[in-house]
């Protein structure tokens, strides 16, 4: 499939990165402004051939002047040092709790070796610093001016402790990363991303109640698309993720099961929900992104944490 950008309904463009190869997992936001053109969440280093092949069009890398990352997680960020070693003039604005780990990632990859082990490299591939003077940290309410256009900053954690939310106040469109979940681009399932070791259900209440105070009218999502009707996917995002926890939470009282079985039953059906919800066309992505199992342990994560008698099995 010959890489492409993809038009939206507000002056920006998305590249669908095609993570490990398939479709409609990982979009990167391509806003043109006066100054050049800005990126948000580019995505891991394995993808970056088809995002710059994408990008000739409007002038290659060499046309990047800006990258904003929502947060710092591989499937948002991983390319990011590359990126910056290839265009040594861009800009890299990020939540001040992410700056550290962008300027020396060793234990961004310590983490993640953790979980990802021998899949590493083929899932992210080198994951390399950026240089201190190319790193912006961003606090929440602050408006990143790009040359004719302007993004406003919004902390919205509960997904990741650093998770900002951009909003195109002229669009009225929100570039939301993780904070209103998954979401391919035309279907109607909702998957609130949980995984740990962040995952705070009262953080994230209030990020959506943030989210909704600027009355978008759409939202853009890293997985995967834009979404229309923000208002209705937020509340619909709210009512999945309260959902989610408090199933979790029950789950966590049933000690007849190892947390791997917990996990599987609990992945298992939501995969049944969504292949009963949502068109055959659209249910790949929603095998490889996402994953519920891996959810239901950064929601248990969460549970235990405020309730340290329930102990893992």
């Amino acid at each position: 499939m010959t890489p492409q950008l993809i038009e939206t309904k507000t002056p920006t463009w998305f590249v669908d990165v095609r993570f490990r190869g398939r479709s409609n997992l990982i979009a990167c936001a391509v806003l043109k402004t006066n100054h050049g053109l800005t990126l948000i969440d580019p995505g891991p280093t394995t993808t970056l051939p088809v995002l710059e092949a994408a990008l000739v069009s409007l002038g290659g890398l060499s046309a990047v002047k800006n990258i904003i990352l929502t947060h710092i997680h591989l499937d948002h960020a991983g390319g990011v040092g590359q990126l910056a070693e290839m265009i040594p003039g861009v800009n890299v604005f990020v939540h001040p709790v992410g700056e550290r780990h962008l300027i020396n990632p060793e234990r961004l990859i310590q983490s993640a070796q953790r979980i990802y082990g021998d899949q590493m490299d083929e899932l992210w591939g080198a994951i390399r610093p950026v240089s201190n003077g190319q790193v912006y940290a961003v606090d929440d309410d602050t408006v990143i001016e790009l040359g004719g256009r302007s993004l406003r900053s919004c902390y919205t954690p509960g997904h990741a402790s650093h998770h900002m939310s951009l909003i195109d106040e002229n669009e009225r469109l929100i570039y939301a990363g993780d904070a209103a979940g998954m979401r391919i681009q035309g279907a109607d399932y909702i998957i609130p991303v949980a995984p740990p070791p962040d995952i705070d259900l009262n953080l994230w209440e209030q990020s959506l109640m943030r989210l909704e105070q600027h009355k978008a009218k759409r939202l853009f999502l890293t997985h995967f698309g834009v979404i229309d009707s923000a208002r209705e996917h937020i509340k619909a995002m709210r009512q999945r993720l309260h959902s989610w926890g408090d199933v979790v939470l029950r789950s966590l009282n049933d000690d007849s099961k190892s947390d791997i079985l917990h996990a599987e039953e609990f992945h298992d059906s939501e995969m049944i929900q969504m292949r009963s919800k949502t068109k055959e066309s659209f249910q790949e992505p929603y095998n490889y992104m996402g994953q519920p199992r891996e959810s239901w342990v950064g929601l248990a994560r969460y549970w235990r944490k405020k309730n340290a008698q329930i102990t893992p099995k």
